[in-house]
């Protein structure tokens, strides 16, 4: 038994015209066979243009709803849908658009007039912190100087195409459509070049490297893109934009993650162990003044906040953690060996005097005591 065609819209009986049309226009645009892979579309798509044809038209609805399918439906296609059917009911802008999408062309040749550019910005992290102006070398295609973006040996707009006269699309029928597609002697260009330009070879346009100034804001991170409008492809027909994605090249001291920065700091181990300030340099060039805690251990974070990062919106500012690590010397002076050496005496002797109690810490009290105060003197300290 035949499928009601009331189902197969998804209407009512009651149904206005308008609203088979809206229904149609739905499922059309969904089953069709070259938008839609899915098993049974195909089917699926002549079944709803078969509804259609039957429902959209007055007579043939009345004989239906009467005698039913079978009586009723002997031609549903005679003087049925046709192109200008379609655009009737698709309305000029979603025609055009369900050819563009079907078959690459519209009910007009579609001229590409934009012509956009991608490219690798690198930059420094220090613009990262400031922002401000960046030069990026971009390789994009200029109109032909010697033929004025004509792409012909005269140097004067080309003729247009015998096979489209111009158009830049012919017409092909599938089925009871009459569709627009691109002109495949021209490739849908509207115009044939039978003398080409011996610079460009035609083409109109030739790749060219130049320099272009970029405003790079502050807080921009690796992987992100800038769009600048206008400084893509400068060919006949439009310009094009360039979008550049930035890459945030690595710094000798500093490393990034997010909005903090982490750099590490040397010191002798007096300074660990007795304390000291020392002038930490930050990213911008300048050095503000840490303190750093008599006993610190090597491996430890100082945080200064305030002095990492600015996000891209510019609300919040990141810290600097500064990384503490001791300086061990590849090499001594006499004076300086004698010193560690009586260093790691006095830290043995302190071990076996814990170890032997209060009768051994009276055998070697005195010397040890003076070596003692003697070596912290000697490094920097008081007894």
């Amino acid at each position: 038994m035949s499928q009601d065609y009331y189902e197969v819209l998804g209407l009512e009986r009651s149904a206005s015209a308008d609203e088979v049309k809206k229904a149609y226009r739905k499922l059309a645009l969904k089953h069709h066979p070259d938008r839609n892979q899915e098993e049974g579309a195909e089917a699926q798509f002549k079944l709803i243009n078969e509804a259609y044809a039957v429902l959209s038209d007055p007579e043939k609805r009345q004989r239906y709803d009467r005698y039913g399918h079978s009586e009723a439906v002997s031609n549903p296609f005679q003087g049925g849908v046709n192109a200008s059917d379609l655009q009737d009911i698709f309305g000029p802008d979603l025609f055009n658009e369900l050819f563009a999408s079907l078959f690459g062309g519209a009910g007009r040749p579609r001229q590409r007039v934009r012509r956009d550019v991608e490219a690798t910005l690198s930059i420094p992290l220090s613009l990262v912190l400031t922002g401000g102006v960046h030069k990026a070398h971009v390789t994009r295609r200029e109109s032909c100087e010697t033929c004025q973006g004509h792409g012909t040996k005269s140097g004067r707009p080309p003729s247009a195409c015998r096979s489209c006269q111009g158009a830049g699309q012919v017409r092909v029928q599938r089925g009871f459509l009459v569709m627009a597609q691109p002109c495949p002697a021209c490739q849908g260009k509207g115009v044939e070049i039978t003398a080409p330009c011996g610079s460009c070879r035609g083409a109109g346009h030739s790749p060219r490297e130049v320099e272009i100034k970029v405003d790079v804001p502050a807080g921009v991170e690796t992987g992100q893109t800038l769009r600048l409008t206008g400084e893509g492809d400068h060919i006949k027909g439009g310009r094009g934009d360039l979008y550049l994605h930035v890459e945030v090249e690595e710094h000798d001291d500093f490393e990034r993650e997010g909005l903090d920065l982490y750099r590490t700091l040397t010191l002798d181990y007096p300074d660990l162990a007795l304390g000291t300030s020392v002038e930490v340099p930050l990213l911008n060039g300048k050095s503000v003044k840490l303190k750093v805690p008599a006993g610190l251990q090597p491996g430890k974070h100082l945080k200064l906040k305030g002095k990492g990062l600015p996000s891209l919106e510019g609300r919040a500012v990141g810290d600097l953690f500064v990384i503490v690590e001791v300086r061990v010397p590849k090499s001594m002076a006499a004076a300086e060996r004698e010193l560690i050496v009586a260093l790691r005496e006095l830290q043995q002797g302190q071990a076996s005097h814990h170890a032997q109690g209060e009768q051994h810490s009276d055998a070697h009290g005195e010397g040890g005591g003076g070596l003692r105060a003697w070596l912290i003197r000697a490094l920097g300290g008081t007894p």
